[in-house]
């Protein structure tokens, strides 16, 4: 096979386009988009799956390449212009991440320009399209009927028919061709993935489509009707039954040593956990004011229970009946859906396995709303976060996905509002015994722009990522504490390499971000909330507020590749809805680790120089695969760097401890297998040492659990390790 590349983005001309032509934004829970984004979960990414889905699955593997389907979303009011112009604009936006010579139009039947995107897709060479839902007789005369397709099955015999001149092109312009599209279907692609009727599946069987083409070959059918009740209770290890068929056809495609000994040895999984918005009544666009108009409200935000069942208060039965009550919570199961459709593209960029958990509301919501405030210890807050870490499990975790994640090694991609770092599968929180990276869910534009961000672009770590380290430090003058920090990580530059800053003003910021171009960009300063319009910022001068929002950031392009904000609250978990994250994102971000709490100064500058540090090590070793790996090892690692150091404070001791013992349990730390036991194993170390040590993992104060890391961390490789991966699996052409 051969692919190719464009700066950093990735390209091919066996790539399939698809653009969805809507008449409104991208994020709207509307018909069009619910039915355009599911039956995108059926079709292929690439021509080169439909001849030989398995090997294309091989490829992917080998080559370290994200895989998602080439997705655009685009208003069709941008084309109102004259035909020529239409086509020309179109196929320049286009081109700029995509040579794919196939392209296919999913066509909202709403749009109110239908002659001009008529006229597009027929002048757009090997273009198909289908429209969703009626567009009036009227408009679909407008479309030329050859290249309609009503379904995958339509739309692959239409490529086919093609073929000859796509391969053509193929032939001519790059050196390949593609056979006939004969599926080389494993033998037991049925037994592998077998269609179940509950919708909680779908995702996970279109995905285990992509590597073993069985539903291409020989579409599902649906069971009959009388058949379909026997799952409703079984939902969960239907998933969980899908999710070990991927990891272990993921093993198949494994067949050298790894590039690093602690890579992971499964793909990262995709875990849904929906969460009720819990501050939606203050988003919302009229009041929720009568007894009837409540009920409803409370209906929308019901809660499900481990098996999916809702569960509907006995009064709003009596009061609203079923068929209203029916319809309310069916706009709510399509919200899910949507959740599942945007999961399905997010799990295709590297075949991962999908998991839905229920969605929760307001039995968390008392728990979670604790952390709006300061609390008045640092210990009062550890206890409040394993409260919900052991609620969330509670309410949200089937025993079958408990033991599951509990002996999986693999990254976790959460798509939630939730702090799902916290989960408490046993004595520790998930985060560290896994690598965690979340995407939130209330801003659904925001988690398809997210996507569709990792498809067209990648970035990887270089070996010199600190040369192109910008840390802008911000505090007014008077804050002499901040600046004795801001010192102090400074005075290491020529030693790391990095470039440090002092900023007084968002001119000062952007100035600095756009002379250094940096790939890691480090703030370090003070952050708040604004609960009026549920926004975080961060402080750049107090004294004179100054501030950087996420308004800010956007407009003024102040991002980088890799985002890590030292600033206190930054991503607070109860109801924000602008987060600083997704603004940085906007600007061009992969991924940003920010603050659920207040944290510490020392501890925060303590962490950026273990971060600076650490990347000084990855310069000529293959280390972490990524940087999610990178990231979660070194806010984890913080738990025993920051024990040792306070028992030697505390107890007025140093050479009684080993530092190559510590070292020893530092490098285990890194290993799946072994984490949990080093925490036992550092606090009977450190007992044999000082016996009155209180080391006990729920009194420490676990500055690290304030992170959290926002994007796809998992799909951000360092080239050592890729160029590594590629060679230790023979990577040819």
């Amino acid at each position: 096979m051969m692919h190719f590349n464009s700066g950093k983005s990735i390209v091919s001309p066996t790539q399939i386009q698809y653009t969805l032509f809507s008449g409104g934004a991208s994020n709207e829970y509307n018909d069009f988009h619910r039915v355009a984004l599911n039956l995108l979960r059926s079709f292929p990414k690439d021509l080169m799956q439909l001849e030989d889905a398995a090997d294309f699955y091989d490829w992917s593997f080998r080559t370290g390449r994200s895989t998602g389907i080439n997705l655009y979303l685009l208003d069709s009011k941008l084309f109102i212009a004259e035909r020529e112009s239409n086509s020309t604009f179109f196929n320049e936006y286009a081109g700029f991440f995509n040579k794919g010579l196939v392209k296919v139009f999913l066509i909202d039947c709403n749009i109110s320009n239908h002659k001009e995107i008529a006229q597009l897709v027929a002048d757009t060479s090997f273009g198909y399209y289908t429209i969703i839902n009626d567009p009036k007789e009227e408009n679909a005369a407008f479309y030329d009927d050859k290249n309609f397709f009503a379904d995958v099955e339509q739309l692959i015999k239409l490529v086919e028919r093609d073929l000859p001149q796509i391969n053509n092109i193929l032939k001519k312009e790059y050196g390949i061709e593609i056979d006939t599209f004969n599926f080389q279907t494993n033998p037991k692609s049925d037994e592998l993935n077998p269609f179940y009727p509950t919708m909680y599946s779908h995702s996970n069987y279109f995905l285990l489509n992509q590597i073993l083409a069985n539903d291409w070959e020989k579409k599902h059918q649906w069971p009959k009707k009388e058949d379909m009740t026997m799952f409703s209770k079984k939902r969960a290890s239907i998933q969980l039954q899908q999710a070990t068929v991927i990891d272990g056809l993921s093993q198949v495609v494994r067949i050298k040593e790894p590039a690093s000994l602690i890579e992971p040895l499964y793909p990262p999984m995709v875990i849904i956990a929906p969460f009720h918005f819990p501050k939606y009544k203050r988003t919302a666009a009229k009041p929720f004011e009568t007894k009837k108009q409540k009920m409803l409200f409370r209906v929308s935000q019901t809660e499900q229970k481990l098996d999916y069942t809702f569960i509907v208060e006995e009064d709003t039965q009596r009061v609203l009946g079923h068929d209203l009550i029916g319809r309310t919570l069916s706009f709510l199961t399509e919200r899910l859906s949507m959740l599942d459709f945007a999961g399905y593209l997010h799990a295709q960029l590297a075949y991962s396995p999908i998991f839905r958990m229920p969605i929760v509301g307001k039995s968390l919501n008392m728990d979670l709303s604790h952390f709006e405030n300061d609390f008045s210890t640092r210990k009062h807050a550890i206890k409040k976060i394993e409260a919900v870490g052991e609620l969330i499990r509670k309410k949200m975790v089937v025993p079958e996905l408990k033991e599951y994640l509990e002996e999986r090694n693999g990254q976790i991609v959460f798509i939630s509002d939730l702090p799902m770092e916290w989960l408490r599968l046993d004595k520790y929180p998930i985060c560290l015994t896994h690598d965690i990276c979340r995407i939130p869910e209330f801003n659904f534009s925001s988690l398809i722009n997210n996507f569709v961000h990792n498809q067209r672009l990648t970035f990887q770590i270089a070996p010199d990522i600190l040369e192109r380290t910008l840390i802008v430090h911000c505090a007014s003058e008077e804050d002499v504490d901040m600046h004795h920090f801001f010192n102090a990580i400074a005075g290491m530059q020529k030693t790391l390499g990095f470039k440090s800053v002092f900023c007084k003003t968002v001119d000062d910021i952007e100035s600095a971000v756009k002379e250094f171009k940096p790939h890691l960009l480090i703030f370090d300063c003070h952050g708040d909330i604004d609960s009026k319009d549920l926004s975080s910022f961060l402080v750049i001068d107090n004294k004179n507020k100054v501030r950087l929002t996420g308004e800010d950031i956007i407009a003024r392009g102040i991002s980088a590749p890799l985002v890590f904000i030292s600033a206190c609250s930054t991503m607070p978990n109860y109801g924000y809805v602008k987060f600083l994250s997704d603004a940085f994102m906007q600007a061009g971000a992969f991924s940003v680790t920010a603050t659920f709490l207040p944290i510490m100064m020392k501890d925060a500058a303590a962490l950026i120089l273990r971060i600076l540090s650490n990347l000084k090590q990855q310069e000529n070793k293959v280390i972490f695969s990524n940087w999610l790996a990178f990231i979660s090892h070194t806010l984890r690692s913080t738990l025993i760097f920051e024990t040792v150091r306070k028992i030697r404070l505390k107890y007025n001791i140093d050479n009684e401890i080993d530092d190559e013992k510590i070292a020893d349990m530092l490098l285990r730390l890194m290993v799946f297998d072994t984490r949990e036991n080093v925490l036992d194993e550092l606090r009977d170390y450190l007992q044999s040492i000082i016996p009155e040590a209180d080391v006990a993992f729920d009194n420490l104060d676990h500055e690290w659990l304030s992170y959290t890391t926002l994007g796809r961390a998992d799909l951000i490789k360092f080239e050592l390790w890729l160029n590594k991966h590629q060679k230790v699996n023979e990577l040819n052409g």
